[in-house]
């Protein structure tokens, strides 16, 4: 099984120097959600947006660490999720890569950032946006 820095090598070719250089997950997630928040553009880099979910989900799929320093899905959530709602077109395409169910199940993540109001305005537009939703992996 790839470890996160050979995943990530194989997922990021134009991001290789910050792979290598990256000590720790936490460290190559601050480089990646910087990439992300760059990707929204102009010019919008779509395979970039995609291949960072998909990355997400890749870490979300590991075995669990024995402590927060060396659990993917801890890092994943406080590095990544956590942040999505605070870029403005990143919140709005949210709907595009998370099912309606899937956002009210990482509610805490997505709401750790936000007011209630402004939370209550996302789940609004999850709602009326659900439409949106496109799998990862391109399937409808």
């Amino acid at each position: 099984m790839a470890s996160w820095r050979e995943k990530a090598g194989q997922i990021f070719p134009e991001l290789a120097d910050s792979v290598r250089q990256a000590e720790t997950p936490y460290l190559l997630w601050s480089d990646l959600y910087d990439a992300f928040e760059v990707a929204y553009g102009p010019p919008r880099d779509e395979s970039l947006i995609k291949r960072v979910y998909v990355y997400a989900d890749w870490c979300i799929d590991q075995r669990q660490g024995e402590t927060a320093e060396d659990d993917l899905v801890t890092c994943v959530a406080v590095s990544f999720y956590e942040h999505i709602p605070q870029h403005a077109e990143a919140r709005a395409d949210m709907p595009r890569w998370f099912t309606l169910q899937d956002f009210l199940g990482m509610e805490k993540l997505f709401r750790y950032n936000l007011s209630d109001a402004e939370f209550e305005a996302l789940k609004q537009h999850f709602i009326e946006h659900q439409d949106m939703y496109v799998d990862r992996f391109g399937k409808p």
